[in-house]
């Protein structure tokens, strides 16, 4: 068995005929190199399952293979380069078997059973298999390992087939080694709390018993809260983010962070790839930008845990974050639970795009904090790259709520007229914004996951929510739920981004709670006056189901137009003309206002639609 040769080094006792299987189901993708022995392939964007594992000299090699979503890759190792000797195209989005057959030196690959490509002979004297599963730290498997098997001869269609679906024993003929590794390669860092009292009378293990602990795979068991965090060029406010996630007081052997790089361009691959916190970390990191639905939905399908926390990757917490969310879930199967409406902003890193009046308000705020101020003081402006104002140990003490202030007005009107049940509140589902926020998974599930037809800015995640809201969920926003969003340089506007979504949104919820958000984005009517008009419209049609039919009508066309006069133009001018109403229609909609003004408890719906009768 190979029990003590999982530290890298190749496989010499086997030599050009060979066959390794697997079991796996890869959750992202890898790099796809071209196919050749004349140029060296790359060293990144690979998704090692097996190796790599260097050659010991000019005339040797070692094997690896790299497994993603979108193929498999078998790599030669020579003294000096690599070189992608078989690259298999194809979708791999279930668990699949797969083997790869080196017959005197010359590749072969089956999928499931069935042969699919061969590669080209290796002109290197001895070729051998490397020893190292998931592949060296910084380069982990991200996804599923249920087996891995490796025999000491060349596997023919036949034989694979023969024990396609057998539980081996560990004494077939041939058979070298066989791990029967739980899912997901991630290293055991996990941490307590509290030190064990008798810890200092422990003797330190051997360096072989620190070997195999380093090398131990962690199994499912026990995995209750999974965070997921997507990121997309956001470093060093990423990092910030995970080193907040090492305080927490919950246990961390219990919780997940599953990290999507959504194709960052930035350090966070270089140094985000061999992070190894006290939590279990799975690093995922897509070759292309999936977007902010395919990218959550990419770690809702991650997830272990049977609760979910979506997180911003420039979002600290503070030690209790995880704590608290875990233990309101507890009570309540159909909760959903938000901090990002009383999140408060920091600047934790100076970047080359921050003007001068981000400067000097930075300057203002890191006065509470004389040594962040010193650091302030010692930035040469303008910066060429970000310069970090907070360090790993601040994060520990907490320095960084020195640093916080209030922001986000819009988020604020609702905190401070409703209470954390949002009752009164029109749209509850508003809530649901993915920079904070916990659901359970099953609840999720049950709902669809975020819709992968929103591919730009915006609307993602009200979308999830307000089916969840139609499904019975429960809103919750709490004040001891905040984050603290790193302050970062914001790109060009995305209004027609939104614009647009809030157009898809409307075509996929045809319906007045969706159709009215219009009138804030338009300046028509504030959030607190949007959420009046609302609640009266329902309430006028429940009372007079009958009366006002062809005012629901009207009111519906007004909507309607407002949403297509934001897609061309901000200003409002003239939309009863917009909407085509002729002289008659006018009429009766005035007479529909004076009769609703009767009835006297409409009084903002009927301050709008003069609003709109004047415009």
């Amino acid at each position: 068995m190979l029990g003590n040769n999982l530290n890298g080094r190749l496989l010499t006792n086997l030599k050009n005929t060979f066959t390794y299987e697997f079991w796996v189901l890869p959750e992202s993708v890898h790099r796809i190199d071209k196919q050749t022995r004349e140029k060296p392939a790359g060293v990144n964007g690979k998704n090692y399952i097996i190796g790599p594992g260097q050659g010991l000299s000019e005339n040797d090699a070692g094997i690896s293979v790299s497994v993603g979503l979108n193929g498999i890759t078998v790599y030669e190792h020579t003294s000096e380069d690599i070189y992608a000797v078989l690259v298999y195209e194809g979708r791999i989005n279930d668990l699949v078997h797969i083997a790869v057959v080196y017959d005197n030196r010359e590749p072969q690959l089956y999928v499931n059973g069935k042969f699919v490509k061969k590669g080209e002979q290796s002109p290197q004297t001895l070729v051998y298999p490397a020893g190292l599963i998931g592949g060296q730290p910084g380069l982990f498997f991200n996804g599923d390992i249920k087996e891995i098997v490796l025999w000491d001869h060349c596997r023919t269609e036949d034989n694979l087939n023969d024990y396609l679906n057998k539980k081996l024993t560990g004494s077939e003929a041939g058979l070298y080694g066989i791990w029967p590794v739980p899912p997901v390669n991630e290293l055991d860092t996990q941490r307590t709390n509290t030190p064990n009292k008798n810890s200092q009378n422990k003797t330190d293990p051997s360096p072989k018993e620190s070997q195999n602990k380093n090398i131990q795979v962690k199994n499912n068991h026990g995995i209750e809260v999974s965070i997921i965090i997507p990121s997309l060029n956001k470093y060093p406010l990423n990092l910030f983010t995970l080193f907040s996630l090492e305080q927490q007081t919950f246990n961390l052997s219990k919780m997940e962070v599953i990290f999507i790089d959504d194709a960052s361009t930035d350090q966070t691959e270089e140094k985000l790839r061999g992070y190894t916190p006290p939590y279990h970390f799975k690093y995922i990191r897509s070759k292309k930008n999936l977007g902010r639905a395919k990218v959550r939905n990419l770690g809702i399908r991650s997830a272990r845990g049977s609760l979910l926390i979506f997180l911003d990757a420039e979002m600290i917490t503070e030690p209790e974050f995880v704590e608290k969310h875990y233990r309101l879930h507890q009570s309540k199967t159909n909760l959903i639970l938000s901090g990002a409406m009383h999140s408060k902003v920091i600047y934790s890193s100076i970047f080359p795009e921050f003007t001068k009046e981000n400067i000097n308000q930075i300057t203002s705020l890191t006065k509470r904090n004389k040594e962040i101020y010193s650091r302030l003081k010692n930035l040469k402006y303008p910066c060429k790259e970000p310069y970090p104002l907070l360090k790993k140990s601040d994060i520990e003490k907490q320095v960084f709520k020195d640093l916080g202030v209030k922001a986000y007005p819009w988020f604020q009107s609702i905190t401070r007229n409703f209470a954390a049940d949002l009752e009164g509140f029109e749209f509850p589902w508003m809530a649901f914004l993915t920079g904070n926020v916990s659901i359970r998974k099953e609840l999720i599930i049950q709902a669809g996951l975020l819709d992968e037809d929103f591919v730009q800015y915006g609307y993602e995640d009200w979308e999830l929510g307000y089916r969840l809201y139609k499904m019975g969920a429960n809103f919750i926003i709490r004040e001891d739920l905040k984050t603290y969003h790193q302050e970062h340089p914001v790109g060009e506007s995305k209004w027609e981004e939104a614009i647009n979504n809030l157009g898809l949104f409307i075509k996929k919820h045809y319906e007045i709670d969706i159709l009215i958000l219009g009138l804030e984005i338009c300046g028509l009517a504030d959030l607190l006056t949007m959420n009046k008009v609302l609640g009266e419209y329902k309430l006028l049609l429940q009372s007079y189901p009958e009366r006002f039919q062809k005012f629901q009508e009207k009111f519906i066309h007004i909507l309607e137009t407002i949403v297509l006069i934001l897609q061309v133009d901000i200003r409002h001018i003239n939309i009863l003309g917009a909407a085509g109403f002729s002289s008659v229609d006018r009429k009766e909609l005035q007479v529909d206002i004076n009769s609703i003004k009767g009835l006297k408890n409409f009084t903002n719906l009927t301050y709008l639609l003069e609003k709109v009768m004047n415009s």
